[in-house]
């Protein structure tokens, strides 16, 4: 065998990989002594002349009587592997790069600062040949050898959605997120926490979406996202009118109504549970916010309604306070702190629906996320903490969650 330096026969190697694209190589600037057999060092310095010729049909055939030696070293294969990389990346020819990868990673003799870009590349390749089983395959072996790429994990989290495997595309995500948080210090981009939540809810998964709703109103906790978060939950559970109306609530406090649809069902919902305060309260929000028109017929019909209403309604709370003290039942302090937190005020509020949890005849997950709600818009981020953790039964109990998130939120 001959002692060889390569620092003259390795041209390049291979160095980083653009997702999806061609590899790029880069100079080594040291490379170590190989040994190489007789039989193959002449091939190996024959290829190299053709390369430095331009001519790479010359060159991979050397490569390739090279490769075909039987009693080839693992250094004669690597280098072999490395010089048809070589030579693929000048034709453009990624056959002849995934050999050249292929045969230098099999040779055992990969150094380990380029095994994982070896590897990456072969995910990359298998991705230009529509092969996605391939390119997971390449890319979970990729991510032993380098655990914190979580760029290449969220590309993952998209070959496993195309995959149908919804459950490992959900993990690959939430994993993306971690780590980069975790390596960078700072958050992960929003697209991929609304990825997350994508994915999840595409695969009707609901646990997922749940959890990926929260994480995503923790980090990026804007009107878009609120909207978005508590609409899919709207749609993903059966809600009465009474559930209904208190998620409208927390889409109204995290700015979160957008359009028509959202501020007419609200008011109209307020309006047919016997607020007029509150229903008008939205109107006049949606109208100053351009989504509603009071010249549609619908709207003007509403308006007209509660407006007619409001004199009347107002004049009747400190009635309706004083029989919620008087009352066994709790039916009239809900009705009365309904009533004061749809006129926004907010402490008189909570004291009805406090009266209402000592009384017969309470749904306590209602009361308790009323007076959650009362407190939280009071600024008594304390008291609304406690009331929330009070809701247990579901689906208040995560609606409670979400009220709770927005409420760790305010200044």
């Amino acid at each position: 065998m001959r002692n060889v330096s390569m620092r003259a026969l390795i041209a390049a190697v291979v160095a980083s990989l653009a997702w999806g694209g061609a590899p790029a190589l880069a100079q080594r600037q040291k490379a170590p002594s190989y040994k190489l057999s007789w039989a193959v060092q002449p091939l190996l310095a024959e290829a190299q002349k053709a390369q430095n010729a331009n001519d790479h049909a010359a060159a991979i055939a050397a490569l390739d009587r090279a490769a075909a030696v039987a009693d080839a070293t693992p250094d004669d294969r690597y280098l072999t592997g490395v010089l048809l990389i070589n030579s693929g990346i000048s034709l453009k020819d990624n056959a002849v790069i995934k050999r050249g990868v292929t045969l230098a990673l099999e040779s055992g003799r990969t150094p380990p600062e380029d095994q994982a870009k070896f590897v990456r590349t072969l995910g990359a390749l298998a991705l230009q040949e529509n092969d996605t089983a391939g390119a997971l395959a390449h890319f979970e072996r990729y991510l032993q050898l380098n655990p914190n790429d979580a760029p290449v994990m969220a590309e993952m989290a998209e070959l496993y959605r195309r995959q149908k495997q919804p459950q490992k595309s959900v993990e690959m995500m939430r994993r993306a997120i971690e780590v980069q948080e975790k390596t960078s210090n700072a958050k992960a981009d929003e697209t991929w926490y609304r990825r997350l939540v994508a994915i999840a809810y595409d695969a009707n998964l609901p646990a997922e979406t749940t959890a990926a709703s929260e994480a995503l109103v923790r980090a990026y906790p804007n009107p878009t996202n609120w909207r978005d978060v508590v609409v899919i939950w709207r749609e993903t559970n059966r809600l009465d009118d009474q559930t209904n109306l208190d998620a409208l609530r927390l889409q109204r406090a995290a700015r979160a109504l957008t359009g028509e649809r959202d501020f007419y069902e609200y008011a109209e919902l307020a309006s047919f549970r016997g607020l007029p305060g509150e229903s008008k309260a939205v109107i006049d929000e949606g109208v100053a916010a351009g989504a509603l028109n009071l010249q549609k017929q619908v709207v003007r019909e509403l308006n007209a309604k509660v407006t007619s209403q409001l004199a009347a309604d107002k004049a009747s709370l400190a009635t309706a306070e004083k029989e919620a003290r008087a009352a066994a039942n709790a039916r009239v302090a809900m009705g009365a702190g309904e009533a004061f937190l749809g006129y926004g005020q907010y402490e008189k509020a909570a004291e009805m629906f406090r009266l209402a949890l000592t009384k017969t005849g309470v749904d306590p997950a209602v009361a308790n996320t009323r007076l959650g709600i009362a407190l939280a818009r009071a600024g008594d981020k304390a008291g609304a903490a406690q009331a929330f953790a009070a809701v247990t039964t579901p689906p208040r109990a995560q609606l409670a969650r979400f009220w709770q998130i927005w409420n760790e939120q305010r200044p």
